[in-house]
């Protein structure tokens, strides 16, 4: 059930919801260079946000803080954060099995430290997968995070450093 954000215990610093996500990564690859398909709004099947850059493709899994169209205060509760969570990296597993090895998988949210804590219970599993996460900030800034082994590539395509 959503919550009110101004009554939690400890509100969240911002809200964001998934088309705002879509948007600001799409923004964000297009900017180092990447070729971007119209992201996805509202309740469109399919992968969020697809790029391309040379031979690189990236898929992009998001999801928000609240409700597309929600009010400006509504949040998702706790059990929701962790659907959410399950369903993204379940959607990045299926385009992994029918995409294969080569492609960049991501997942995208709001950083927002409720989401970031469930994220942790899973991050070393979720980083064997070859997944990476993009933490979009209240500044619309992106955060890249990946596996060690993958810095050589985040890098090389412009993601990192």
């Amino acid at each position: 059930m959503p919550k009110i954000n101004s009554k939690m215990r400890v509100p969240d610093p911002f809200v964001m919801n998934e088309d705002t996500v879509n948007i600001v990564v799409a923004d964000f690859l297009i900017g180092r260079g990447f070729e971007c398909e119209t992201p996805l709004s509202g309740r469109q099947p399919g992968i969020d946000v697809k790029a391309r850059k040379d031979s690189l493709e990236v898929f992009v899994e998001s999801k928000g803080s609240q409700k597309n169209g929600a009010s400006a205060d509504e949040v998702f509760d706790g059990a929701q954060i962790v659907n959410h969570l399950a369903r993204q990296i379940h959607t990045l597993m299926k385009y992994a099995t029918k995409h294969g090895d080569g492609h960049l998988y991501v997942l995208a949210n709001p950083d927002i430290e409720r989401i970031r804590n469930e994220y942790a219970k899973v991050k070393k599993t979720v980083e064997k997968l070859r997944f990476v996460c993009m933490w979009v900030q209240e500044d619309r800034t992106v955060q890249v995070e990946g596996p060690e082994e993958m810095e050589g590539l985040l890098v090389s395509c412009g993601l990192r450093g």
